[in-house]
C-alpha cells in the first residue's frame, strides 16, 4: 500500500469551505500520480512522452463519509486489489485524523496513446503490480 499526504486548500474547496467532489477526484488522481512514480518506478511525463503509455480511469465508484474542511491535511492510501493483462483496479481511502472522509474504487486500463487502445503491461511492471497487490 501506497501512503501520501496533501492538505486540502482553498481551490478544492466550495464558498463555505467544503471540500467539492470534483476536486476530491483531482486529489485522488495526484495520489495516484505519486503512487504510479513510487510503485511502477515510472512517473506520468516518461510514461506519456517517452513511453507513449497512459493509464485512463474507465471506472469508478466513491463513498463520502464525512465532509473534509480548508486546511484538512487528507492522508491517502493507494492499494491495488486487482491486476489484469491491461487493467488494474486501486482502491484510495482517504482519511484525516484517523477518521475516513471518502473512499474512491478505479478501474484503470494502460493504453497505448496513439492507438487510443488497451496495451499489455510489460513484464516488468506485471511483476511489480503483483507483488503490490499480494
Amino acid at each position: 500500500m501506497f501512503r501520501t499526504c496533501l492538505p486540502l486548500r482553498f481551490a478544492h474547496c466550495d464558498p463555505a469551505g467544503i471540500a467539492y467532489y470534483p476536486r476530491y477526484f483531482e486529489l485522488c488522481d495526484a495520489a495516484i500520480e505519486d503512487w504510479t512514480a513510487a510503485v511502477l518506478g515510472i512517473d506520468r511525463r516518461e510514461m506519456h512522452m517517452v513511453l507513449g503509455l497512459g493509464l485512463p480511469t474507465v471506472t469508478l465508484t466513491a463513498d463520502f463519509a464525512v465532509p473534509s474542511r480548508l486546511g484538512d491535511m487528507l492522508d491517502f492510501a493507494v492499494s491495488v486489489t486487482r491486476v489484469g493483462r491491461s487493467s488494474i483496479d486501486l482502491t484510495v481511502d482517504i482519511d484525516c485524523d484517523g477518521e475516513r472522509r471518502f473512499t474512491v474504487r478505479y478501474t484503470q486500463v494502460l493504453t497505448q496513446l496513439a492507438e487510443g487502445k488497451s496495451h499489455p503491461w510489460p513484464s516488468e511492471l506485471h511483476e511489480r503490480l503483483i507483488k503490490e497487490s499480494a
